[in-house]
């Protein structure tokens, strides 16, 4: 993937929702209800609703133009470019709620099976589809204090899918905007502190506002309106975010019956994500479905109340037919066809980076010989090479062969550790790794380059189309 494809998935979370505009909240004119009512949707509630939505986004976003340097974790010093964005996107689901995984945004699970997910995004004129594959379309939707995670309880999810279904005004987020108590008309509240940051995604918050007020009641519908805003950092950058809508209560149904949620959005240019002024809008309608599609206690049953680490682990594909697996504190920062750039965030802080680049194939059973390696890696280094701290093979029990070397050394004044791999394939296939890593931060970074590795699989030209569509 070039540049260009690189910035549609960070551009927005472009999910999709379902096909067709909606007309929202056309609400017949009744008399006021006098008495107060109920408006809450339990994690007990079993009901499965048909839920369709539309995701439509215009504006900027602004990115440097420069890829990430192989020497080390370091932002780009590039002028940002600006580039306009366009999303339109369709969501088409099945969604049962799952029991609650503990308090608060915990508390917010579903299991969802979906018809549809695309989304057609255009920036500075290119346009680009992204799809969920078709090979997996149950996924559990669950809320935490940072935004809804998503995953599969079948395959490993791509980076794609992942910012395909992660959207502004999921539904599942809209019911924690319900009040614990019953509403009159003209009745406001405030939900909770963890509301806006699920709803939004925002995950270090430092002010927000949040009201919902009831504007309307009739004999069919309780009509709330939604407004407020938070300023926070994600993804390592600051952000801004404006939120304005309403939501449509079905008083017989007894659940939210329609939705429609404007996010407007400010964030500056991060260590892993462009800058961007943006404005989303999603259009929701749900209806109690008449059928399960699927989503039977037993299914439902088996979906833990928390998720193993590798049931949250990204499939990454490389376009040389080799894909390795990755937890969600690394994101894809550039791809083309020679090189994939990945950066190691924590807590919104850069930790590391990772180069993965092609080897030129050796002989079957062979490699390039480690003494070449090791000059290979001097060179690249250059004038910010110290010493080569150790080389080692690394046993494995898949035929891959694996070298490592730790060489230190000093970039733009800072000491660096570089971790440099070479992998290779019986057939003679190979690939390497360089993770870039400050030396104070090597404690940080854990390990993560091992056990990233060692997941590495080579895939023959038929397995890997399928891996690079796979969720």
């Amino acid at each position: 993937m070039d540049r260009l494809g690189q910035t549609c998935r960070h551009g927005w979370r472009a999910a999709a929702p379902a096909a067709g505009m909606l007309v929202l909240l056309a609400l017949n004119s009744g008399l006021e209800a006098a008495e107060p009512i109920s408006v809450s949707e339990p994690a007990t509630d079993q009901r499965v609703f048909s839920v369709r939505a539309r995701l439509q986004v215009n504006g900027h976003i602004e990115t440097s133009s420069q890829p990430a340097a192989a020497s080390g974790p370091t932002a780009d010093s590039q002028k940002p470019t600006g580039l306009k964005l366009e999303v339109d996107g369709k969501f088409s689901f099945l969604e049962r709620r799952l029991p609650a995984g503990g308090q608060d945004a915990d508390a917010f699970r579903s299991l969802r099976r979906y018809q549809l997910a695309e989304a057609d995004i255009t920036i500075d004129g290119q346009k680009t589809v992204n799809q969920l594959p078709g090979n997996s379309r149950q996924i559990v939707a669950e809320g935490t204090s940072t935004g809804i995670q998503v995953w599969s309880p079948d395959t490993h999810m791509s980076y794609l899918a992942v910012e395909l279904l992660r959207s502004p005004g999921d539904s599942l987020a809209l019911a924690a905007l319900l009040p614990s108590t019953s509403v009159e008309q003209g009745s406001a509240w405030e939900p909770a502190y963890w509301t806006l940051p699920m709803l939004t995604g925002i995950e270090a918050v430092s002010k927000s506002t949040l009201k919902c007020t009831v504007s309307k009641i009739d004999d069919q519908y309780v009509v709330i309106l939604v407004s407020g805003g938070v300023e926070g950092a994600t993804l390592g950058a600051f952000a801004n975010i404006e939120i304005d809508g309403q939501i449509a209560w079905d008083r017989k149904a007894g659940h939210i019956r329609q939705a429609k949620i404007t996010q407007k959005e400010k964030r500056t240019v991060g260590a892993v994500s462009p800058g961007m002024n943006v404005t989303a809008t999603v259009y929701i309608d749900r209806q109690l479905s008449g059928v399960k599609g699927g989503l039977t206690d037993s299914v439902t049953d088996a979906i833990p109340i928390s998720p193993e680490a590798d049931q949250l682990a990204l499939a990454f594909s490389c376009p040389w037919n080799l894909t390795f697996a990755c937890d969600r504190d690394w994101h894809v920062f550039h791809q083309t066809k020679d090189v994939a750039v990945l950066r190691y965030l924590r807590n919104g802080s850069l930790i590391a980076q990772c180069n993965v680049s092609p080897v030129p194939q050796a002989a079957a059973g062979s490699h390039t010989p480690e003494p070449q390696f090791q000059s290979d890696i001097q060179t690249a280094l250059g004038s910010q090479f110290r010493k080569i701290e150790k080389a080692e093979q690394i046993p494995t029990t898949d035929g891959l062969w694996l070298y490592r070397v730790t060489a230190t050394g000093v970039a733009r004044d800072v000491p660096m550790h570089w971790f440099y791999y070479l992998c290779a394939a019986p057939d003679g296939r190979q690939v390497a790794f360089v993770y870039a890593v400050e030396s104070q931060l090597v404690e940080q970074f854990g390990g993560q380059d091992i056990a990233q590795v060692r997941s590495l699989q080579f895939l023959t030209p038929a397995t890997s189309t399928a891996a690079r569509t796979s969720p």
